[in-house]
């Protein structure tokens, strides 16, 4: 599945952790997420007010940095950029990217989202930076985190599409990723909900 068929990330009748070999340079890795007792909207509103703590809380292990660098209006998350340090495993290499929210809206048909009980849909490109934090001019690779309402909280979809070379760690593009992004959300799902409540 290529990026032009993302719909298929909210259509499809099943989703699970998958790793995809597109082409010699061109990776796609699926997680699914099942997050009791946080609703759609909590992932919104906290994607829009994260921070250098609460990303820290997010994963207390792997996370170690974080900046919004531009484009950051109160209470929303579109058109803007962070950057983020990160540490698969909090003693790996430190990865440093940079990561830019697009409107779902160019993936994504509202009318197919809400048909198939999306409540919050996000999408994002990345650029790996150099040690000064400035960023590659090519890009990284692209995701979108899609979260489907249900009974017990919100099933979240997750896919990216990474771009590799002769430097790529494939490794840590897709094993690791599997474990920091499922430690990262079951830690995001203890604490979200009471700091939502809070919110009110």
């Amino acid at each position: 599945m290529e990026l032009v068929d993302a719909h298929q990330v909210v259509t499809a009748a099943r989703w699970a952790d998958e790793i995809e070999v597109i082409s010699p340079s061109r990776l796609r890795v699926a997680t699914l997420d099942e997050l009791q007792g946080v609703t759609p909207e909590m992932l919104d509103w906290w994607f829009a007010h994260m921070d250098k703590p609460g990303y820290v809380e997010f994963h207390p292990v792997d996370h170690e940095e974080f900046a919004w660098v531009r484009g950051k209006e109160p209470g929303s998350y579109v058109g803007a950029t962070h950057l983020t340090h990160q540490r698969y495993g909090g003693t790996g290499p430190l990865m440093r990217a940079e990561i830019s929210f697009v409107d779902p809206r160019e993936l994504f048909d509202p009318t197919t989202l809400e048909e198939h009980g999306v409540g919050f849909a996000l999408y994002a490109v990345f650029h790996l930076l150099d040690e000064e934090d400035r960023p590659e001019p090519a890009e990284a690779g692209r995701f979108v985190h899609i979260g489907v309402r249900r009974t017990y909280g919100t099933e979240l979809r997750n896919c990216w599409w990474l771009n590799t070379d002769e430097r790529s760690d494939i490794e840590r593009m897709t094993t690791a990723r599997f474990r920091h992004v499922h430690e990262e959300f079951a830690y995001l799902a203890g604490f979200l909900p009471g700091l939502y409540a809070a919110s009110r």
